[in-house]
């Protein structure tokens, strides 16, 4: 052999073979699982995946935790904001919808419609009366129970026969039942919430007589004819003032009079006791604390604004003691039940007994569940027909 003394040491592919065997006896010594070290590419892609998958998530969790919140604050939070309260008792915007909701179905029902630009907040303000009402019933001696509440469903849905007509007792209560169910079925209501509204009327009723007591049968009355001139109409009230210079009263009031109940075809309303349109009294009756005389027969006011009309009234005839018409002895315990209304409202604030909470925001979802939600009655049931809520006077 050439090289005789390289068997002693070993050969080069020797070496190599047995740095090969040491490194296996490596990875038998660190366990089966050692795997060698990767590519610096393969470890750069990787990390991107990492970070990709984790902007993913981050993404994918704000998205959800933005339709949560959506959720949180369109569905599951307005219904629970509270609403108003009377002492202990507490409205949420919830129990407002499903009471605007039953009034909702009342009105379809005998084919009108609610005014969602100003029913929401007056209906809260019902809700928060009817309470006030509710708690204050005992003190008044007004007590409403199941019987009264029966009796009054039978009165509207129940038939009445003829005189001298034979009856089957059996027949009239089957026209009831069935009167009634039709009744809930074609409003939407269940028979539980159209009791509750028996009972406030009911109650107010009730109401009504306490302070029809309290009302004179004579008292002071102004004879009077007016225009009547909606806030929101075409006409302005100041065209009309001038007007009334050149024209005659009469005939302006036959062309822009628009029908009433208080008023024929000339604009005359006839004798009006105080109280009875409370806008009118201090020009109609005048105001001693303030030093203002009551208007002359023969002259006309200067526009008076309310609610929903401009008014000019002329005075025909001076005040003088009368006796009560019916008409207007119901517009006049209508306002007294109002008046009630409005100062144990008033006190209950003052007193922080009775409070509400609203604002656009609220009112706009309030409007827009109702409107989800209105009833679709393609023709109006005919409707029962109840006697008015206030008694007349001396009922």
């Amino acid at each position: 052999m050439p090289f005789p003394r390289l068997r002693m040491f070993g050969a080069a592919d020797s070496g190599r073979g047995g740095r090969r065997r040491s490194r296996r006896a490596q990875q038998r010594d660190q366990g089966e699982d050692y795997t060698p070290p990767e590519a610096p590419s393969v470890v750069v892609e990787k990390r991107q995946q990492k970070i990709g998958f984790g902007i993913g998530a981050f993404l994918l969790l704000i998205i959800a935790g933005v339709v949560v919140f959506g959720y949180y604050k369109e569905f599951y939070a307005p219904p629970r904001v509270w609403a108003g309260s009377v002492r202990d008792t507490e409205f949420t915007m919830g129990d407002l919808v499903s009471r605007i909701r039953v009034l909702q179905g009342v009105n379809r029902y005998q084919g009108g419609q609610v005014n969602l630009s100003t029913v929401p907040f007056e209906y809260l303000q019902n809700l928060v009366n009817a309470e006030i009402l509710r708690q204050q019933a005992p003190v008044l001696g007004i007590a409403i129970d199941d019987e009264d509440i029966q009796t009054e469903l039978r009165r509207q849905f129940s038939s009445s026969a003829d005189v001298g007509q034979e009856t089957d007792p059996g027949q009239l209560e089957r026209e009831f039942r069935q009167a009634y169910s039709s009744y809930l079925t074609a409003t939407g209501l269940s028979d539980g919430e159209f009791k509750v509204i028996v009972k406030e009327q009911l109650s107010m009723r009730a109401l009504a007589v306490l302070l029809s007591r309290e009302i004179e049968e004579e008292q002071p009355h102004v004879e009077i004819q007016w225009i009547q001139i909606p806030v929101d109409g075409d006409v302005l009230i100041d065209e009309v003032e001038i007007r009334l210079k050149n024209e005659d009263f009469t005939r302006i009031a036959q062309e822009l009079n628009s029908g009433s109940q208080f008023t024929d075809g000339n604009g005359y309303v006839g004798w009006v006791p105080k109280g009875a349109f409370p806008e009118l009294d201090g020009i109609l009756f005048g105001d001693e604390e303030k030093g203002i005389p009551a208007q002359a027969p023969d002259t006309v006011s200067p526009s008076i604004f309310t609610t929903d009309s401009y008014f000019l009234v002329k005075t025909l005839s001076a005040a003088e003691d009368r006796a009560l018409s019916n008409l207007m002895g119901s517009k006049l315990l209508e306002e007294s039940v109002d008046k009630w209304q409005k100062e144990t409202l008033f006190t209950g604030t003052k007193a922080g007994t009775v409070r509400m909470n609203f604002n656009s925001r609220l009112y706009e979802w309030v409007t827009d569940q109702v409107f989800i939600t209105a009833p679709r009655i393609e023709r109006p049931t005919p409707v029962p027909n109840p006697n008015q809520i206030l008694p007349e006077l001396g009922q």
